[in-house]
């Protein structure tokens, strides 16, 4: 099930990779916290050291994520998972 209720409802339902959920239009006017927004500059810059690892480091992540992909399904989640690790700590 998705889309508006009815058609004046001001409500929805979507369902995404299995899950349910329900909003009102409009209801996501705030502006991000500075937690969000610093979140976003890590994953921002998570992407861009994945872009510059070298050939010797991308083969080590191979490595690694064929002994134990773990929850991820694709190599590069796998590295931008690690590289996010790296500058959270």
């Amino acid at each position: 099930m998705h889309g508006k209720f009815s058609g004046e409802s001001e409500y929805y339902a979507a369902e995404r990779y299995g899950t349910q959920f329900t909003g009102k239009i409009g209801e996501n006017d705030t502006p991000p916290t500075m937690a969000q927004l610093a979140q976003r500059q890590r994953f921002g810059q998570a992407k861009i050291n994945v872009g510059a690892l070298s050939p010797e480091e991308v083969l080590a992540y191979k490595e690694a994520f064929k002994k134990n992909p773990g929850k991820y399904k694709t190599l590069l989640g796998y590295m931008q998972a690690k590289e996010m690790e790296k500058l959270q700590s």
